[in-house]
């Protein structure tokens, strides 16, 4: 059975590992610091975590920050997200001629959604959409078993999605400024009549969530409403079967009972027949990704 080498490259840390064909783990897995400080020192790494295994892989899969053009062979890397020095790297031909098999790059949000698809949340289906909850909202539009780049890369970036069409777009109104995680704490302390403590994070609002705080948990509604709110909206222009939440705060079942409690509000005046969007909890954390860019290699064996 064939085996392939996932790299994740986030802005922290690499995470890496040997998958099969079936998706399984296998042999040895690991991850290493992103500290970085050019596309030379970053190849290098990468790398150096592949060549103790390169008689037993037969494609390397990659997950980066930054666009990736469809059909692009060199897997050029554009903008390079958190990793701007990555920009114009041309990833997966460097890679190729370091180890003489096919490489895969894509986008990490679209890695995530490709990895949900392969093994997740989103198995079985044909159109699913998976959105990440951090400081932004990542996005995977998955057809087919295939990620949407759209013309410019740009497709599922949700975060920039605007809430106000009567003004100028600025970042106050973007989607990820309302149902960012940090959205979430601003409604709490709202409803606590508190000014936001920058000190409070997921792990304790939602303790306070999970023991009856009522202002706490007005404050979860408020958030939820919003946020199905944006899911009607994607409803409406993708029609997906499945949404696949992902994020440091989708672990807490109290965030998914919320969506599912205010959804017959957000849909209260929506014309009959309009289909009710489906949310479920992405499966795979921190591993999606790797997941994703191991899809991607395998189709380049199959090809």
């Amino acid at each position: 059975m064939k085996q392939y080498f996932g790299i994740d490259v986030g802005g922290t840390e690499v995470k890496w590992a040997i998958m099969d064909e079936d998706f399984n783990f296998v042999g040895d897995r690991g991850s290493i610091k992103t500290d970085f400080s050019s596309a030379e020192e970053a190849v290098e790494a990468f790398a150096s975590l592949v060549e103790p295994y390169r008689d037993q892989i037969a494609a390397i899969g990659m997950s980066v920050p930054g666009s990736v053009m469809e059909d692009d062979p060199d897997g050029t890397i554009h903008r390079g997200g958190a990793l701007t020095y990555m920009d114009q790297c041309p990833l997966a031909k460097l890679m190729r001629e370091r180890f003489g098999v096919p490489v895969a790059v894509n986008n990490d949000g679209k890695c995530a959604g490709l990895g949900e698809y392969a093994a997740g949340a989103l198995k079985g289906t044909r159109f699913g959409v998976t959105i990440g909850i951090g400081t932004g909202i990542a996005g995977g539009i998955i057809i087919d078993g295939k990620a949407l780049r759209g013309a410019h890369c740009f497709a599922g970036e949700f975060s920039f999605l605007n809430n106000n069409t009567a003004d100028p777009v600025t970042p106050g109104n973007w989607f990820a400024e309302t149902a960012g995680w940090m959205a979430l704490r601003k409604r709490i302390f709202e409803e606590k009549g508190e000014p936001v403590d920058p000190a409070v994070d997921g792990r304790i609002f939602f303790k306070w969530i999970e023991a009856g705080d009522e202002a706490a948990i007005r404050g979860l509604d408020r958030y939820a409403l919003a946020f199905d709110n944006w899911l009607i909206n994607l409803q409406a222009v993708l029609d997906p079967e499945v949404f696949a939440i992902a994020g440091g705060i989708s672990c807490h079942p109290e965030l998914f009972d919320a969506f599912e409690r205010m959804m017959d509000k957000a849909l209260e005046h929506m014309l009959p027949g309009f289909p009710r969007p489906v949310v479920k909890r992405a499966e795979l954390g921190n591993d999606a990704n790797i997941y994703g860019a191991v899809l991607e290699a395998k189709r380049l064996v199959a090809e």
